[in-house]
């Protein structure tokens, strides 16, 4: 379960300093130093060229969690190189593979037939997987939209993609925008039905900055907190987890004499649900921002997979489909609006 492809989506907005009305245009006028006058099509693909060669300075290095993303140019060495970021400039969106991984560890890289064969994988070299991503950036408007595709045993690589938009379109006259939880209305609908409550988990990372007299504090300062609650006997249908997350976000838990925390502080919180018909498992985050439920979507049934790995020709005409059929509708109701006119 841990290591299923999934694919998570996103809402971002380009937030200027200054009170008014921004679009990517405007960002790609003021920022990157475009003119005035140039058309939609040309601002698009100068977000595409800011997107791709930002790839390749220390914007997408991610100090924090010792991670990078990239697109390596190599055939050789890069078997998904055919399949990186391209421009649908009909649609004003970027879809492709690009490489991400982790790296200032000491590691041996090893061949498993063969022992002897190894050699040293040095602070500085970074070890890279394939991730799918697809962003819309029109032009004409102030709110973009990312989808990534990861694997659930590696979450921290959605959060270095996020970060890097985020960084992305900041600049001297624009905030970060940062991506927002967000899930087509038809995935929401499709995870409630008969949908009844197994568990609810609060997850969240601990550093304990206060030296105290127990001496574990000294060897395990940092930590993670899981807490699952359980129904027992009666059964809960997905309608009644909002009262359930109400009443549970109350509790608190404590980590010292002087530190409580309150569940709904806490990092993640997920529903974990079974259908009441086929018995098929879901799992839902809860978004607090827009007060709603969150499904994960795993890829299995919706993709062509390749040990867990998926057909990225696939998974890009997957989301294009559903772009086109139903996210752009709800992103952009002024494009309806205009349609009917």
């Amino acid at each position: 379960m841990a290591s299923r492809s999934k694919l998570e989506f996103f809402r971002f907005s380009i937030k200027p300093k200054k009170q008014g009305h921004k679009t990517f245009k405007d960002f790609v006028i003021d920022e990157l130093k475009a003119k005035a006058t140039i058309s939609n099509s040309d601002a698009f693909k100068l977000c595409f060229k800011h997107f791709m060669t930002s790839l390749e300075t220390d914007h997408a290095k991610n100090e924090r969690h010792k991670k990078t993303i990239t697109v390596i140019a190599n055939p050789k060495t890069n078997p998904y190189l055919r399949s990186k970021p391209t421009m649908h400039d009909d649609l004003k969106v970027i879809a492709g593979v690009i490489n991400g991984g982790p790296y200032d560890k000491d590691a041996i890289v090893s061949d498993i037939t063969d022992k002897e064969q190894n050699s040293i994988l040095g602070r500085n070299k970074s070890v890279l997987t394939p991730y799918f991503i697809f962003i819309y950036l029109p032009p004409d408007h102030h709110e973009g939209f990312l989808a990534i595709h990861s694997s659930g045993s590696d979450g921290t690589i959605t959060s270095i993609v996020r970060e890097y938009i985020a960084n992305l379109f900041k600049g001297e006259g624009y905030y970060k925008a940062i991506p927002e939880v967000y899930c087509p209305k038809s995935f929401q609908k499709e995870f409630r039905d008969d949908a009844i409550i197994k568990s609810m988990t609060y997850s969240t990372s601990i550093t304990e900055n206060t030296h105290g007299t127990d001496a574990l504090t000294t060897i395990l300062s940092d930590y993670q907190i899981k807490i699952e609650v359980v129904p027992k006997r009666k059964k809960l249908h997905m309608q009644q987890a909002g009262k359930m997350i109400s009443f549970f976000s109350k509790k608190v838990f404590g980590t010292g004499n002087d530190r409580k925390i309150r569940l709904n502080e806490f990092k993640t919180k997920k529903i974990h649900t079974e259908n009441a018909v086929t018995k098929a498992p879901k799992v839902f985050e809860w978004n607090s921002k827009d007060n709603d439920f969150i499904p994960v979507v795993y890829l299995d049934g919706r993709v062509k997979l390749n040990r867990g790995v998926p057909d990225f020709d696939d998974l890009k005409k997957y989301c294009l489909d559903l772009f086109k059929s139903e996210i752009l509708n709800e992103l952009r109701p002024d494009l309806n609006a205009t349609k009917t006119k």
